[in-house]
């Protein structure tokens, strides 16, 4: 089984908590080059094909990196343009919004852009239907639904398998490619990726990864450039934002790389071939 690698290509300040205006620190330095110079070799050198989740702004600000990601072989897709939660915006809004960050991408990277995750899972039960709007702009997947139940994002009870979703009664001609999960106590738990790839230990990871793929469905890991950076500048945020923003950053590159050598990764474009 070959499992799905991602990557949620933003700046250290791209985030959803309450008085956080990333518009106000665009343009105010980071580490984010160097950052992308090491994750596309941590791919390279793993032999590990990915999904880039971009925003449209970065595809702005950086041109030449997203240039980069194409090259070395992996897949460009939107992370709509500015880092808006999509349950913020009116249906027409987030229509415009995913809409600009593709016609900046693919001008940019010259390749189509078939994917879209929304910042912070932010696709939740009362905008499911914006999914719809996904179809509309000929994207052929969504991968915006994580499984669980936070204070910020989460479909608990959605299907925690590859499939196309039923919106208002129809089956939509797009895939979701939902988040993995885990069963804890009875309840779905992320932890592959953010957060909870920094917080369970390495050896969890891999078990629940063997379990995944024993049961016939590819693993998900997603991280952000951020996350492999213990030396980037960070937010003012509140104990409780501060500790799922930055717990145990450090080490973290060696963790992810470790799983890169232990299992097979591709990207969700190139898994979806296989399903056609």
């Amino acid at each position: 089984m070959v499992n799905l690698l991602t990557f949620d290509i933003e700046e250290w300040y791209h985030a959803n908590y309450d008085d956080i205006d990333p518009a106000a620190y665009r343009g105010k330095g980071s580490r984010f080059v160097r950052q992308m110079e090491a994750l596309l070799q941590l791919c390279n050198d793993n032999h590990c094909r990915a999904t880039f989740f971009v925003l449209g702004c970065i595809g702005e600000d950086y041109p030449d990196v997203v240039k980069k990601i194409v090259a070395a072989g992996h897949d460009v897709a939107s992370h709509g343009y500015g880092h808006q939660l999509a349950y913020r915006q009116t249906r027409e809004e987030f229509k415009a919004d995913v809409r600009r960050s593709i016609d900046i991408l693919e001008q940019v990277a010259g390749q189509r852009v078939l994917g879209y995750r929304a910042p912070s899972w932010s696709i939740i039960e009362r905008n499911f239907h914006y999914l719809e709007a996904l179809e509309e702009l000929g994207l052929q997947y969504d991968a915006s639904v994580f499984p669980v139940k936070t204070f910020l994002y989460g479909i608990p009870d959605a299907p925690t398998v590859i499939h196309r979703p039923t919106v208002n009664g129809r089956q939509l001609s797009l895939y979701e490619v939902p988040m993995s999960v885990t069963s804890l106590l009875g309840r779905n738990m992320g932890y592959s990726g953010g957060f909870y790839f920094r917080f369970f230990p390495a050896w969890l990871i891999r078990r629940a990864i063997r379990q995944a793929n024993a049961a016939g469905k590819p693993a998900i890991v997603y991280l952000h450039p951020r996350e492999l950076d213990p030396e980037e500048q960070r937010l003012s945020l509140p104990c409780k934002e501060a500790f799922i923003h930055y717990y145990h950053v450090a080490g973290n590159k060696e963790k992810l790389a470790s799983l890169l050598r232990a299992f097979p990764f591709t990207s969700i474009a190139e898994h979806l071939k296989s399903l056609s």
